[in-house]
Formats: C-alpha cells, structure tokens, sequence
C-alpha cells in the first residue's frame, strides 16, 4: 500500500510541475531554488518496487541504455544509479510531451504505474560506473604515437590510390577521407569489412595482408590527419536538413562533429556519400540495428537536406578538439583573427564606410549569430557571404559574433537618399519590434539606428519582395512604397547606434562554482532530490540536453533560466568537464 501510494504522489507531483514549468516566471524559478535549499545534504534516494521484475522490462530499454545502464546508445544517457524519483519524473516527462523524443514517449505511453516503479528501481540499484568522457579515458588513446604514427604513414601508401595522399579522397562521394577518423571507430570498421559485418570485396582483401599491430598503426597515422571539408553541396536544403538533424545530434554531435570517437564524424563530408550511405541503412545495405532504426522511414528529400546540411559543416578531429582545449580561453581574441576575412568589406572593427554594406556593430551576438547562419545555410541570399563564411564551425560564427558586439560603435555619414522626418513617422510601426529610434531590446531583433541606409532599404526591399523570407517582416513593410522605405532607411541611418550590452563567455570553472554546483553538486556529484548526477554523463548527451533546456524542448524553469545566458561555447566546455569527472 504505501508503495502504491508513494509512486502515486510522485506520478501526481511530477504531472503538476510539467505543467507549472510551461510558463517561464521568475517566482516559479524561486520557489524551486527555495524549495531545493530545505532538502538535507544527506539525502538518500528510496528505492521502491520489485528490482527483478524491472530488470525484465529493462530488457525493452537495452538498445539505447543497456542492461547495465550504461551503454548510452543513440544519443542516451548513462542511468545506472539515478535516483529512482529523477527516472521517474524523466520518463512522465516524455510521456506527457515536457520532453520531446519519439521512442521514449511511446515507451513512457506502454507502462503501466508498476512497470514504472520496477523499471526505475532497477536502473536505479544498479552501480554501473559511468564513463562519459569517452575521448579522453579510451584505451585507443595510447595507441597515436610518433612510432605508431610513422609505421602508419609507411602503410598507408597502399591505401593512396583509393582513400589520397593523407586520408584525403579525391573520389569522396564514392570513397571516403580517413584523415581525423578516431581510432575507435576506424579499427572496427576495418575489421568489420574484414569478417563480413561490412561487405566490399576489395576492402576485404586486406584481411590477409594487415595484422592487428598494423591496422592500430594505420589507425594512429590518419587520426594525426587533419580533416578537409568536401566542396559544397549542390543541392538540397540545408536549413531543412539541420532541423531534421537535430534527431541525429545525440550520437554524431550538434553540427555533425561527433563528441563519442565511436561514432564517426559527418561534418565535411561529400554530401553525395551521406546521402548513399543514409540510404544503405534505410533500405538494409548496411546493417545496424541503431541506424536503421533513426532512418526508418525518411524520404529520399529529407535524406539529401540532411546530407546538404552535414555537407556544409566545418570537419574537426579529436586531436584538433584536445589541442584546443590546452589553449586559453579567449572567445574574443580568436573571434578577432576570424574576423580579418570581414573587415575588407564590413570595415574597421566591423563598422562599415562601404555604402550597401552593413555595418556588424551596434547588433546582439545572437542576431549575428543567426544572421550569420542564414547567410551559411542559403536562408539569406548572397554569394559572396556564402562564400566567406562557408569555413565556420558554429562556434567560430560565435566568436566571431562576440569580437564585432563588442566594438565601439561609430557614426557614418548620413545619406542623401529619403527624408528622415517622413521617415520617422513610418517608423513608429517598426518600434515594437526594433526599439525606438531603432535601439533594440530583443536579441532576436536588430538594431538599425545608425546602420546603413542603403543597406536598410535594400534589406527592407528584400522582405517586401520574398527575397528575405520573414513572414513577419513581409506582411509589416508590404503596404510602403519604395519612397517609404527610402525614408524609414533614412531615419535609422540617421540615428545613434548603441552598443548592446554584451556578456563575455565565461570560463566553465567559474560557471560550475556560480550555478551548477548549487543543485548539481560539486563535480557534478549530485545529492539532492530530483537533481541528476553530471559527473561522468556521456559528453554529446549533455551537449544536447542544454540546448534543449535553453530552446524550450525541454521544460524547466530553472534550467531555461541557467542555460538561457550560454553560448554553444560554454555549453560545449561544460559538458566536456563534467563528461571527465
């Protein structure tokens, strides 16, 4: 009975928050710090229901968590050990829609209150340790060193005429670039085609030449590669493939770049061979139980945007992410050096004296962040800009972003073109959006005061035509005419520009002591209800969550409010601390 009613109270508490935590208010955020702050330091996790029967159930959780909790599959997380209240409020939260994934919301749907105690009590008694930090901990690690390194290179001119000089294939679409594949993934690959799991006739010839002294040497030559980017794609829709790529990003990295050695990396590659690849799974080519089962279904055009989309990111390696790591933290110093291939157009520190070019000062590093990205993925139309900006990785457009938001702002000659006075009165339809006198207060909306004013009415053109997509922008200027917008640009050219406030990634240690540590624990090692664990949690996995806790995907007040303020650089270095804890 008091099992019963114990599961109850939970299932009816946990239900009750999902719907509290729609709504982002800061008395919401209060009472929950409040309400953590009474919970003991001591707090010790209950464990209620049949752990045997559990272990039956979990038998249905084992593609993605394992047995032992601790496979964390698919983009999973570990979840050996969780407390067992946590798990059970997770799962609801699938179930009820406060989480969004498929597989786990028809799970959540198919148990039943019991099935949900004994699952969660199982997970929950088991001690499995975690080892999220898979890129650092690995045993291949050990295996790239300057011998293995050079006995690899004296090997791998056998492997030239197919996969180039240095891991870089000159037939990508057909044959891919070994150059920064993790040794984790690359030796059982090789292997694989080796004992049949992979079928290529040619590749399997290898089997009675290589040893497996010599597969780790050639393994340890191409991960010191450094990764090129294919030419880009010529088709499909990139912006549409990174919306469905978001479903991948739990095993092959926010931007492709895989944060598990494991899994290989899509970032760079020929869009042509992702494409065939993609469509290898979907239609039993390849086998893997995890890959078919992500692309069961998808269309042939849903296959090639996300190919386009993986096509057009920036490649990195392991070794590149270690060395970067070993760097000083200095997001605005290396967004300078990013922003010399800006300033021939864009002007000195990013303020522009070209007439028709934009000036990047005076703008929230989020809309130069998103601006930027459009640009990147043909949402915005300008060659030239793609041509640029085709080489950033989304925390190079970051950087980049925090260098210009972060100059002085200054004030350009006014022009000649429309009357501000005209201009200002048009431009009282714009205020609620833009700020008045076009000083912005939302960082999804830009400033205009003092941009310029060709720019201003060639962008506002733009909306009015469709050329710019932004329902928003098309159905607000579509009654001016083109004196109209001669003169609203006037106006804003005419006004002051504002450097926006602007808050400096701050490095992780200093994040961890300020905010994570008071729920999480120190190191991650949480002890309080309802507060998971982050020491040891798969990297890409807590990559994901934040991103979704900051976009809405996810549903908590708290968690909206902490990770909300992060750049995707911060996020990424405080998954990688808590990973290696």
């Amino acid at each position: 009975m008091k099992k019963t009613l114990w599961i109850s109270v939970l299932i009816a508490g946990a239900l009750t928050g999902c719907g509290e935590n729609a709504q982002l208010d800061v008395s919401d955020i209060r009472q929950e710090v409040e309400a953590k702050a009474k919970i003991p330091e001591t707090y010790t996790p209950k464990i209620v229901g049949d752990v045997t029967a559990g272990q039956q159930i979990a038998r249905q959780c084992v593609l993605c968590h394992g047995l032992d909790g601790a496979a964390a599959r698919s983009g999973s997380p570990f979840i050996a050990g969780v407390p067992q209240d946590y798990l059970i409020r997770s799962i609801l939260a699938y179930g009820d829609g406060s989480r969004k994934h498929a597989d786990m919301k028809r799970m959540a749907e198919a148990l039943s209150p019991q099935d949900l105690e004994n699952v969660t009590a199982y997970y929950a008694s088991l001690d499995t340790p975690w080892k999220g930090a898979v890129v650092q901990k690995n045993r291949h690690d050990s295996l790239v060193t300057p011998q293995a390194i050079a006995a690899g290179a004296a090997l791998a001119s056998g492997c030239n005429s197919c996969h180039g000089e240095n891991g870089h294939s000159t037939r990508q679409s057909i044959i891919p670039s070994l150059a920064g594949m993790p040794p984790e993934y690359f030796i059982p690959t090789l292997k694989g085609y080796f004992t049949g799991i992979r079928a290529h006739g040619v590749m399997k010839m290898f089997s009675k030449s290589l040893t497996d002294n010599d597969i780790n040497h050639l393994a340890a030559y191409y991960a010191s590669r450094a990764p090129i980017q294919a030419p880009p794609p010529r088709k499909g829709n990139a912006a549409a493939g990174k919306r469905a790529a978001q479903a991948c990003a739990g095993c092959h990295g926010y931007n492709g770049n895989s944060l598990n050695p494991h899994v290989p990396n899509l970032a760079g590659l020929p869009a042509e061979y992702i494409s065939k690849a993609i469509k290898d799974y979907r239609d039993g080519r390849r086998r893997d139980e995890l890959m078919t089962g992500a692309v069961r279904g998808l269309s042939n055009d849903v296959i090639i945007d996300l190919a386009t989309y993986y096509g057009k990111q920036v490649p990195e390696s392991k070794l590149q992410r270690q060395e970067a790591a070993t760097m000083q933290f200095d997001p605005v110093a290396e967004g300078e050096k990013i922003a010399s291939s800006c300033i021939a157009c864009h002007g000195e520190d990013g303020n522009s004296l070209t007439a028709g070019v934009p000036s990047l000062t005076g703008l929230h590093v989020k809309y130069l962040v998103a601006a930027t990205q459009a640009y990147q993925e043909g949402a915005r139309k300008s060659n030239v800009m793609a041509t640029m900006i085709s080489h950033l990785s989304d925390t190079d457009i970051e950087k980049v972003s925090y260098y210009f938001a972060t100059r002085a702002t200054r004030i350009r000659q006014a022009t000649q073109e429309g009357d501000p006075l005209s201009g200002e009165k048009t431009s009282e339809n714009c205020a609620s959006c833009h700020g008045a006198k076009g000083v912005s207060s939302d960082p999804a909306n830009p400033s205009l005061a003092g941009q310029d004013a060709k720019y201003l009415f060639l962008a506002i053109r733009e909306y009015a035509g469709g050329k710019r997509a932004h329902e928003g922008m098309k159905n607000a200027v579509a009654e001016l005419s083109e004196q109209d917008m001669r003169n609203v640009a006037a106006y804003y050219a005419a006004q002051t520009a504002v450097q926006p406030q602007t808050f400096l990634p701050e490095l992780p240690a200093m994040i961890i002591e300020k905010k994570c540590n008071r729920c999480h624990g120190a190191s991650g090692h949480s002890t309080e209800a309802g507060t998971p664990r982050l020491a040891g949690q798969m990297e890409s996995y807590l990559v994901v969550a934040m991103k979704e806790y900051q976009n809405g995907t996810r549903k908590s007040p708290v968690m909206h409010a902490m990770s909300d303020v992060l750049s995707l650089i911060e996020i990424q270095a405080l998954a990688a601390y808590y990973a290696h804890q």
